[in-house]
């Protein structure tokens, strides 16, 4: 009896909707944010491994090979999003949003509108929070040795 109440339901199904284009087909990756927001994350990643460096590799005390590890991962980390977008802009002419267009205009989420300062700053703010803090803990590292 289970086999057929399952038949009947699969029949009475509608049919599927015909092909619908997806909301960033065709748009460039990464292209909703001007290019000076790029580069204020990979910023702060540079601070963030130069300060480490600076406080924890220079002194010795074995955490040479971590830190070189870490630096791979992180450089890996960051190419593998800039290869993508050097793949995808050649098929995708568009060009990224200029500064005063991104700040004029809201930037749209799931939840609705943002303004655009806030999503710069939601953007920025984990890696800008590991930069200050490899900046703290790296000065009372080097205060108290």
């Amino acid at each position: 009896m289970p086999m057929q109440a399952n038949a009947v339901a699969l029949t009475s199904q509608e049919e599927p909707a015909p092909h619908e284009t997806r909301s960033g087909y065709g748009v460039l990756p990464g292209a909703e944010f001007p290019t000076a927001l790029y580069v204020s994350v990979a910023g702060a990643f540079a601070w963030m491994f130069g300060f480490s460096w600076l406080a924890f590799g220079v002194g010795g005390g074995g955490v040479g090979l971590d830190l070189t590890m870490v630096t791979v991962l992180a450089t890996v980390f960051l190419t593998i999003p800039l290869a993508m977008y050097h793949t995808a802009s050649t098929r995708f002419p568009s060009v990224p949003k200029r500064m005063a267009a991104f700040l004029q205009s809201p930037i749209d989420t799931y939840t609705g509108p943002m303004p655009p300062g806030q999503a710069w700053l939601e953007v920025l703010l984990i890696p800008g929070a590991l930069a200050l803090a490899a900046t703290l803990i790296g000065t009372v590292y080097m205060l108290g040795l």
